[in-house]
């Protein structure tokens, strides 16, 4: 069975992902931070070595773990929400530090390297978003992710490395982080509290972080190389969701749309096209946004 490293390993999209590699029977090493706080999530998994390893130490990995890399994914970033989006030294330093984990993954006789992408590297469009859209970014963290992007394609082909990048848009489900949209409005809406919100009229596209592993696989395994948009078929103004959330939870919040301003950028759809991903594997999305809600809710009802 194929040795897969993943940096990241503790991230939102790592956790899911090692759920769906242990179940396939993969032998997964797991890069994560000296003295992690989120170390024990990973050791309920048969088949897992974890590795305590800050990423710019990663140059030592190859003289801490013996074992040959089949498959790397690099999901670790700093600086991905707020403020630091815009933190020029902080993502030029993420960009550094994913070129020399790439190098290290290359000696360590990688054939598939797989980099977490985003869709900020597109930038801000109001219609449909393919992999052919003309980058556009307008933040240091997209900016950065399309350097190393381009970085690594060519990079990879040099070195007959197969190189996927999967652009993720908008994931959501549970364990995500405490103040998305979704997680917030759930709670907010759970506690019958007031939720403020833009007009929310821009069109929105939700996929489910279990979906999204499952594509990550189908991709890995498929022998396919490229960019890959994430995200699901159901695409429709942002306010629909908001509401089906609101029926889900039974709220009695009052929802005060237009209270918070959109950006000086205005309106900005986040509207991908996912029929590239969809044609050259046998993945299909198959959580509806109701079935993910109501699971969000069940677990922060318990919480």
């Amino acid at each position: 069975m194929k040795n897969i490293f993943i940096t990241g390993a503790t991230s939102f999209i790592g956790i899911y992902l090692i759920e769906e590699l242990n179940k396939k029977g993969y032998n997964v090493t797991a890069l994560i931070r000296k003295n992690s706080t989120k170390k024990n999530l990973l050791l309920k998994y048969p088949n897992i070595d974890i590795v305590e390893i800050d990423l710019e130490d990663i140059e030592k990995l190859p003289h801490i773990i013996n074992k040959k890399c089949d498959v790397f994914y690099h999901l670790a970033w700093n600086g991905t929400r707020g403020a630091a989006r815009d933190d020029e030294n902080l993502q030029k330093s993420n960009y550094e530090y994913s070129i020399n984990t790439l190098k290290i993954a290359k000696e360590m006789g990688v054939k598939v390297f797989i980099s977490a992408g985003s869709q900020a590297e597109y930038g801000l469009y109001k219609d449909v978003v393919t992999e052919n859209t003309e980058e556009k970014p307008v933040t240091e963290y997209g900016k950065y992710k399309l350097y190393f992007c381009n970085y690594a394609k060519d990079y990879c082909d040099k070195n007959d490395i197969k190189f996927i990048e999967p652009r993720f848009f908008s994931l959501y489900g549970c364990g995500d982080y405490e103040k998305t949209l979704v997680i917030s409005c759930i709670d907010k809406m759970l506690n019958n509290e007031d939720v403020d919100l833009t007009q929310s009229i821009q069109l929105w596209n939700f996929l489910n972080i279990k979906d999204a592993v499952k594509a990550l696989i189908c991709l890995q395994e498929s022998g396919k190389t490229g960019i890959y948009n994430f995200g699901s078929e159901d695409t429709r103004p942002l306010k629909d969701f908001i509401y089906e959330i609101y029926n889900l939870t039974n709220s009695h919040s009052k929802l005060n749309f237009g209270s918070i301003p959109y950006s000086s950028s205005g309106i900005i759809n986040v509207n991908p096209s996912i029929t590239k991903l969809k044609n050259e594997t046998d993945w299909i999305p198959t959580i509806t946004f109701k079935e993910g809600i109501e699971e969000i809710i069940e677990k922060r009802k318990q919480k």
